[in-house]
């Protein structure tokens, strides 16, 4: 057939595009794993077969002799790139041990510089000539000792690819086992291609590899149709997994960090590749809790198989929170979830919520229900409740405390003189100058109206005195200013001790109420401004 070479360098041509095409659409989703190592080995079979186009229609052996070179640019490193590809896809592990990542790279490269310093020693192709296939010339060669070792490590990268995609399937299911299956299958054309080259078996003595790249990339342009290979095996995470607004950790049973996703990043901005493998403290170290509490999550729930369902949903989570530069605080609610292989637990996942929006709603919410709208202390009924759990917890230790009630003086002429807004805010001011005049651990709410309550643990009467007397004189001498106006304010206290010798006799707080309220009946009575003892 006339022409022929030229057809057939024309079929390698639009190979050649295909796997261009191939290795830019890869490229463009290339935060997928095993898409980078997809996107290199396009564009080496794309040096491959362009240059095997150019030696079919070239008219002399330099010419052949340089385009050979070119197909070799790409072909020394095919075999690693599909192993590499193969590790990827089937969910091991991306870091490859170093030893044989040595293997994968160093051979590639030797053979690479052997075949374009080839005239120099012969160990690709001892010698070489030009043969007519009854068609056209085609180059004639014998072959060197790197061209065999060259082979040997093209079937140990086939094989053990098949073997990776195999043993993928036989773990996968029905959808992903048919996909496993597939790429296994794909896998073994360049095994049988080598095949037929070394045992001379291809028509019109042509190299079978080029055209088999062609049925190669047919298949995968059938995978990525049918199957959607680019977004599955288990190339899905990169909608699955990079793309949930939860963030999500992958760590091995030693807490060494295997995965992320970029969500996890906004809340660790430590993660990162160079750190795959490192301990999870390592890497979280904005919030140091959140290993001791995954790790105490693992202990105190065990799980001893996949099927193991005997723990609430509560159990299965855990909370912490991480403050701001800004000292905002941020709250996150992190799921765990154990991994298996075979029934073998190998690590874990840890889905990672932010609940500060829910978070910050329930503290609202609870300081709705704890604090005076007003004035910012305790309501009534917190109030009552705190003073409960502190007298219950002195009655069982015999110690002391003072409750003191107080209310401003004349506080209805304030109002009537001011306006109810002056009365609010001269409410809200006193509030915050008691507080000042307290100690950190006393308490302090609205009882009602103008009247407030405050309870001093574990001081005795006489000790309680002296901030009683502190917290009226205080008063006497704020400046209470509305609208630039001074208002004097002045306040009365009743007081009453409170000492239990025997954790039997207990005091109910309604009497120790009563009582302080008896004094403050008769502090106002003996002229205002003044604290009365009961």
């Amino acid at each position: 057939m006339e022409h022929l070479n030229y057809i057939l360098s024309g079929i390698l041509d639009v190979v050649t595009f295909l796997s261009l095409g191939i290795s830019f659409y890869a490229w463009r989703r290339r935060n997928i794993p095993g898409v980078i190592p997809l996107c290199l080995m396009s564009l080496a079979a794309a040096f491959y077969t362009f240059g095997y186009s150019m030696e079919l229609i070239s008219g002399s052996l330099e010419e052949i002799d340089w385009w050979g070179k070119i197909q070799y640019t790409g072909l020394s490193f095919i075999p690693s790139l599909w192993v590499i590809q193969a590790h990827a896809m089937t969910g091991r592990e991306l870091r490859i041990k170093k030893h044989y990542l040595a293997l994968l790279v160093t051979i590639p490269l030797l053979t690479f510089l052997f075949r374009w310093t080839n005239e120099y020693h012969g160990l690709i192709y001892k010698t070489m000539s030009l043969v007519s296939n009854g068609y056209f010339d085609v180059l004639l060669f014998q072959k060197g000792f790197w061209y065999y070792l060259h082979s040997v490590f093209f079937f140990f990268c086939a094989g053990l690819s098949v073997l990776m995609y195999y043993r993928a399937s036989l773990r996968s299911d029905d959808y992903l086992r048919r996909q496993f299956i597939l790429l296994s299958w794909t896998s073994i054309l360049p095994f049988a291609a080598l095949l037929m080259n070394l045992a001379g078996w291809t028509p019109l003595q042509l190299d079978s590899g080029p055209m088999t790249v062609f049925i190669i990339f047919v298949l995968f342009s059938y995978a990525l149709d049918r199957y959607d290979m680019m977004h599955i095996i288990p190339l899905s995470r990169d909608i699955i997994f990079d793309w949930i607004y939860d963030g999500a950790l992958v760590v091995d049973q030693d807490y060494r960090l295997r995965d992320f996703n970029q969500a996890a990043r906004k809340i660790f901005p430590l993660l990162d590749q160079q750190r795959i493998g490192m301990d999870l403290q390592a890497v979280t170290e904005e919030c140091p809790e959140f290993g001791r509490l995954l790790k105490t999550w693992d202990a105190v729930n065990p799980i001893a198989d996949r099927t193991d369902t005997g723990k609430t949903p509560a159990e299965d989570v855990f909370e912490f929170s991480l403050q701001e530069k800004d000292g905002a605080a941020h709250y996150f609610k992190a799921r765990p979830m154990a991994l298996f292989d075979e029934g073998i637990r190998i690590g874990s996942t840890v889905l990672i919520s932010d609940v500060t929006d829910e978070k910050e709603m329930l503290l609202k919410l609870e300081r709705t229900a704890q604090y005076d709208s007003l004035t910012g202390v305790f309501n009534r009924s917190y109030l009552l409740e705190r003073i409960q759990h502190e007298t219950s917890r002195l009655e069982r230790q015999s110690g002391h405390g003072v409750l003191i009630m107080f209310d401003i003086d004349h506080f209805k002429h304030i109002n009537d003189l001011y306006g109810h807004q002056a009365g609010d805010a001269v409410l809200r001011d006193l509030a915050a100058v008691a507080k000042s005049a307290m100690r950190s651990n006393d308490l302090l709410g609205r009882y009602g109206g103008e009247e407030f309550i405050a309870f001093l643990p574990d001081l005795a009467l006489p000790q309680a005195m002296v901030i009683v007397e502190r917290l009226r004189a205080a008063f006497e001498e704020h400046r209470f200013i509305y609208q630039g106006q001074a208002i004097q304010v002045t306040a009365s206290f009743g007081v009453t001790g409170f000492h239990v010798q025997d954790p039997k006799d207990g005091v109910a707080i309604d009497d120790l109420v009563q009582r302080a309220d008896q004094g403050l009946y008769r502090a106002k009575k003996n002229g205002r401004n003044q604290l009365a003892v009961v």
